[in-house]
């Protein structure tokens, strides 16, 4: 079957689904037709999207580009290490594109249409197969969320995802910056009202505008970006042909080129320009802040942030345009952000206790893995990493939801008490699939072999070093090491110990932000004379996807796994790319580091937490450095300090500008136009009506006279002629 000719159907089915459930009243109104809307066309695609990866590797794909000029430049001068001069311009492999006239743009038409190249076919194949498994958890985790519109709200959940993910389906297929852009931006409005889905909550409000306004400020970079590479290009299209932004002309004319800012060329300001919405989207430091709270969403909007859609965009965003980066200066910037944010973040993570945002903060940290392999030009280890990483993710936030879940059997439906992981303990025996599959996701994220998480981020660290990029490496080590103990304390202290639920306590941060009692669904009053009962193992349409995600996070790794010989990976997305030789001792370093960390992490909480009230053991050793980690190093308050005070400063003045100043020139606009304005009447009135109206009268009564002396008769006329010969000779005899 030509899946290739199919391709665009990926995104326009799970947009389909948005439109019928949005606009079938039959369709809208029934909790049941709805997902099983959703269910049936995301299936399709993702039935499309993995036939398109088949016939990918069965025929290849036509209509090869030639590997960039500089990509063979660089490659020559690899040593044998796998090191080289200069970062290598990707080929991105084959590909197989169609598109059609949009718009004119003055010396012809703007083109829109697909692409399909290694990259792009890889992401369709994650985003539809994860984004259906949310779904599919969505069902069975939303079945209780009736308050306050009933099963409509439901719909309208599932409208939304799947407007969700269309909008990142039809970026991973855009043949152009343009198009790319306009399902960005879906992609942001979407957030917006997923993570505010639950909007009678204060604080779902508030992350919801957060993430939109946070999100908008590196958007805005990127816009100016994209604007300036069609200034210089001339097109937004992704290609190696003449006219293209990947063409090698292009990138050596940009590379020299100045840009409007002195000492900086053109290629590195596009490069910075872009890189702004990477930053904000994939939330790096210091546009990170909106991440962590987008947990006031449901559970499956946090799983479809974090791992198939809104983060994994901002990273693809760059390697997309990564022909640009490659010939820019601003590679250096990224890593450092990268690196700083991977650090930054599993720092955080260590002193949380809200377990989906534990979770938060290790997305945040993985995405700086991925930002600094970026920076130091490993683009194929980033983005296997950004796969591999989306399905373990999304089992670690799926999972994280199924523990919720059942959870608040016991402690109600307050997500402070049902998220905190205090109240937790010996899960594992309440819940076994749910800890069987949310150990598989924990060995991946901390990067224990053979799962699919020591496969992608021992490439990135494997990359750092064999570049000799020594201060990203140890920084990501670093980072590792925190994973494996934030990771372990959560592990520990959720699924072993005694549990804690029947006494809960509540999140310290639940009266900072606002939280309310409405969590999660079910929002009757029955929850307020809760009667305590022990968690309980979610239903089949929470594990099957647990399940499905589990084995992706065991096996996904082994299409690169480099001790084993295997490459295909790294030939599939960039074929003639450099593959590092694999090396057993940075191997070796990295799971030690994970291993040291988990056992930190496990004899530090093994005997933690005996009653829910019970104090972090490392609260009271680190003192006021555990309090700078709890509380995020204050990042939020500084913003609120210093953004925010200075933008509602300014808001301040601009009202009172708005209120003396404008209005008052613009009242006194009004009354000086009146006052001409009755100026003008009077004039008008009293002397051009009225002189006009006295002209027009007195030629009336004078023609009416001079009538009058047309009689017609000779005697009259031949007195008219006598009397002016008399006055004639009066004149002459007196006035001459």
């Amino acid at each position: 079957m030509p899946f290739f000719d199919l391709a665009w159907l990926i995104p326009l089915l799970p947009l389909a689904a948005f439109v019928l459930i949005t606009l079938v009243p039959p369709i809208g109104r029934s909790r049941k037709a709805s997902y099983t809307t959703a269910l049936v066309l995301l299936g399709l695609a993702t039935v499309i999207a993995w036939g398109v990866l088949a016939q990918s590797i069965s025929e290849g794909f036509p209509n090869a580009p030639l590997v960039a000029a500089a990509s063979q430049e660089s490659a020559s001068e690899a040593t044998a290490e796998g090191g080289h001069a200069e970062t290598a311009i990707p080929t991105f492999g084959n590909f197989y594109a169609k598109s059609f006239a949009w718009a004119p743009d003055g010396s012809g038409f703007f083109k829109f249409g697909y692409r399909l190249d290694g990259a792009t076919v890889l992401m369709l194949a994650m985003v539809t197969l994860a984004a259906w498994c949310i779904h599919l958890f969505s069902v069975g985790y939303m079945a209780h969320d009736e308050f306050p519109t009933g099963h409509q709200r439901q719909s309208r959940f599932f409208s939304y995802i799947a407007l969700f993910t269309a909008s990142m389906l039809g970026m991973t297929l855009a043949d152009n910056l343009l198009l790319f852009f306009i399902c960005w931006e879906l992609m942001g409005l979407c957030s917006f009202l997923l993570i505010g889905f639950w909007f009678f909550k204060p604080s779902a409000r508030e992350a919801a505008k957060k993430a939109f306004i946070t999100t908008r400020i590196g958007d805005v970079g990127m816009m100016l970006g994209m604007m300036y590479i069609y200034n210089k290009a001339g097109s937004l299209t992704f290609g190696h042909e003449p006219g293209q932004i990947y063409n090698g002309e292009f990138l050596e004319s940009i590379k020299t080129a100045t840009s409007l800012i002195p000492g900086i060329s053109a290629a590195s300001l596009m490069a910075g320009l872009v890189f702004l919405g990477t930053v904000g989207k994939s939330a790096q430091f210091p546009l990170h802040v909106w991440l962590p709270d987008a947990m006031e969403g449901p559970t499956p909007v946090s799983a479809l942030i974090h791992a198939a859609t809104m983060v994994a965009a901002g990273v693809f965003l760059v390697i997309r345009t990564f022909p640009i980066f490659a010939v820019s200066e601003v590679l250096p910037v990224v890593a450092f952000i990268g690196a700083f944010t991977a650090l930054f973040a599993a720092l955080i993570a260590v002193a949380q206790y809200d377990i989906k945002r534990i979770l938060a903060f290790s997305t945040l940290s993985q995405l700086g893995f991925m930002v600094a392999a970026l920076g130091i030009g490993a683009w194929v280890a980033a983005l296997f990493h950004l796969l591999t990483h989306a399905f373990f993710k999304a089992l670690l936030f799926l999972g994280s939801g199924s523990v919720i879940h059942g959870m608040e059997a016991t402690v109600g439906h307050d997500p402070d008490k049902a998220q905190d992981i205090r109240n937790m303990g010996t899960l594992r025996k309440f819940m076994p699939i749910t800890f069987l599959t949310y150990m598989a996701g924990f060995f991946a994220l901390i990067g224990i072999p053979p799962f699919a998480g020591f496969w992608s981020k021992d490439e990135i660290i494997l990359d750092a070093f064999l570049h000799h990029h020594y201060v990203v490496y140890g920084v990501l080590t670093a980072a590792a090491f925190l994973t494996a103990f934030y990771m372990t304390r959560q592990i520990v202290v959720v699924f072993f110990g005694k549990f804690r639920g029947y006494e809960p306590r509540k999140l310290a941060h639940a009266a900072a932000h606002g939280h309310d009692d409405h969590g999660h669904g079910d929002h009757d009053d029955h929850h307020h004379h809760h009667e305590a009962h022990d968690p309980h193992e979610s239903p089949r349409s929470m594990t099957i996807p647990l399940i499905i995600l589990s084995l992706f996070a065991v096996f996904a790794g082994f299409v690169n796994a480099g001790f084993l010989g295997i490459h295909w990976f790294a030939d599939y997305v960039n074929p003639g790319g450099l593959i590092p030789k694999p090396d057993f001792m940075v191997a070796g370093i990295a799971t030690a580091v994970a291993l040291v960390g988990a056992g930190l992490g496990y004899l530090t909480y093994r005997n933690a937490f005996k009653n829910a009230n019970d104090r972090d053991p490392l609260a009271g050793a680190l003192g006021p450095i555990w309090t700078l980690l709890e509380n995020r190093f204050y990042i939020d308050q500084i913003y609120d300090k210093t953004f925010i005070a200075l933008t509602y400063g300014a808001g301040q003045v601009m009202n009172w500008i708005d209120r003396h100043v404008v209005d008052r020139v613009v009242n006194l606009t009004g009354l000086l136009t009146l006052f001409i304005g009755r100026i003008n009447f009077i004039i008008d009135d009293f002397s051009l009506n009225t002189v006009t109206d006295d002209i027009g009268e007195g030629t009336i009564m004078v023609g009416d006279g001079v009538r009058q002396s047309a009689t017609g008769k000779i005697q009259d006329y031949g007195a008219y002629i006598f009397g002016g010969v008399v006055l004639l000779a009066l004149i002459y005899m007196y006035a001459f």
